[in-house]
């Protein structure tokens, strides 16, 4: 492993808060953060960016923590090695969407927008809009059935659902908010129809339960009935959907 800086000049990667690390050939971008509550160092892998991020207790000098990162070289390497290849949205690109794979096809001469034809996902248009056409198609259709699937649960249970959006979320699936809003990560869509059910079953009954007592977990079962199933495809599969796009 070497830097990918002048390892002189420490006080300049220092306030940048990143550099760059070689580890067999590859570049990874290195964050840096001091916590004051840290008593050791630690670095940790983000398996959706592809870098990682030391953190320095207040006392530990930035030079310190540049050799504790040479140290790590072989456990980067390995961690690197299980992170999953990226899948970029273009042509002849693979997709998984509630449970099936489509294959994008990029259609220059055709005017128009996305469109899904048996398992082919068409996208018109210039190849430099191809990966933005697709993930607003991916955002549009998410947030269309997950609203749809949304009322129709709060039904269920006789409340209503507040406003439904969609973003990019790291961290959680779906979160409800304490007037009924729901949000959603969009990737969801590229999970089997089951999971869907589920995730959407958790939030909705987060609008009558705020916390995840029995009665919180009675409410889902009545809702869905894929939790454990749908919770154990999430631990195995759920940070791989982040690679996509």
């Amino acid at each position: 492993m070497f830097f990918l800086f002048n390892r002189s000049d420490v006080a300049s990667a220092f306030k940048k808060k990143q550099i760059e690390v070689d580890v067999d050939g590859q570049s990874v971008p290195v964050s840096i953060h001091r916590n004051k509550q840290a008593r050791r160092l630690i670095l940790r892998l983000d398996p959706i960016s592809g870098g990682a991020r030391l953190t320095l207790p207040s006392y530990v000098p930035l030079a310190e923590g540049l050799e504790f990162i040479q140290q790590q070289e072989g456990w980067l390497k390995r961690r690197l090695g299980k992170v999953p290849e990226r899948v970029p949205f273009e042509d002849g690109a693979v997709i998984p969407m509630l449970g099936d794979d489509y294959t994008i096809r990029h259609m220059r001469s055709i005017r128009g927008a996305v469109w899904v034809e048996g398992d082919e996902l068409f996208v018109a248009g210039l190849p430099e809009h191809v990966s933005r056409r697709v993930q607003d198609w991916l955002k549009k259709e998410a947030k269309s059935r997950l609203t749809d699937l949304a009322h129709e649960k709060a039904q269920q249970l006789g409340v209503k659902v507040g406003r439904v959006t969609v973003r990019d979320t790291r961290s959680r699936w779906g979160s409800c908010a304490y007037d009924g809003s729901l949000n959603f990560s969009w990737r969801m869509l590229l999970t089997p129809p089951f999971v869907v059910d589920f995730i959407v079953a958790h939030e909705v009954a987060h609008i009558i339960e705020r916390n995840h007592g029995p009665g919180f977990h009675k409410l889902v079962n009545e809702l869905t009935a894929s939790a454990d199933q749908a919770e154990a495809w999430l631990a195995v599969h759920g940070s791989g959907l982040h690679r996509y796009g």
